[in-house]
């Protein structure tokens, strides 16, 4: 699966935008995330979500043997060489359909409310599409991941390891019929 993935490693420019906060960047660079950005992602994370990001349901799903793929992971760097947004995906199962599972997504606090967030969705949900994935689940705000094209997830067709707000479990079908065979809880991958 990650074969074609490398592809995505180099980092591009893809974002000019007028900023909304005084003093944010005027530019990103997106990559796929590296052990040196470790650190960097921590402090994003802690500064984005706090020590409460890890009592939420998705944490769950990561902890009980999701596969992280670093490859398809974005990073926004500004032009600083600062990272400043984080989008992870993880690899998962549901029924017999191996899928792709996002998460955690965090932007600097500094760098919010110009489009940086969506921005690293749409790079990661390019790669994983790149990379020959069925489709991807997240939880999260619809009318945020919507204009992606991720839509609330039928009723009874996938339960994650906790409760979740029904109408924040999303989904995205990156092919024709990528998500027909998707059904039961998100576990750790097979294969």
């Amino acid at each position: 699966m990650l074969a074609r993935a490398a592809q995505y490693d180099k980092p591009r420019l893809t974002l000019r935008a007028h900023r909304l906060k005084r003093g944010a960047s005027m530019a990103q660079t997106f990559a796929a995330e590296k052990p040196e950005h470790r650190d960097a992602i921590e402090r994003v994370l802690g500064r984005a979500f706090g020590p409460g990001r890890y009592a939420k349901t998705s944490e769950r799903v990561r902890e009980q043997g999701a596969i992280f793929e670093p490859m398809l992971t974005r990073v926004a760097i500004n032009d600083k060489g600062t990272v400043i947004g984080v989008c992870r995906i993880w690899r998962v199962e549901a029924g017999p359909q191996q899928i792709y599972f996002l998460g955690p997504l965090a932007v600097d606090p500094s760098e919010q409310s110009a489009g940086l967030g969506l921005a690293l969705v749409r790079e990661a949900v390019a790669g994983c599409r790149a990379n020959g994935g069925s489709g991807i689940v997240a939880v999260g705000a619809e009318r945020f991941f919507h204009p992606l094209g991720f839509s609330v997830v039928p009723a009874g067709r996938i339960t994650l390891p906790g409760p979740v707000d029904p109408a924040r479990l999303l989904w995205l079908e990156l092919r024709p019929g990528g998500l027909d065979k998707v059904q039961g809880e998100l576990r750790p991958p097979k294969r």
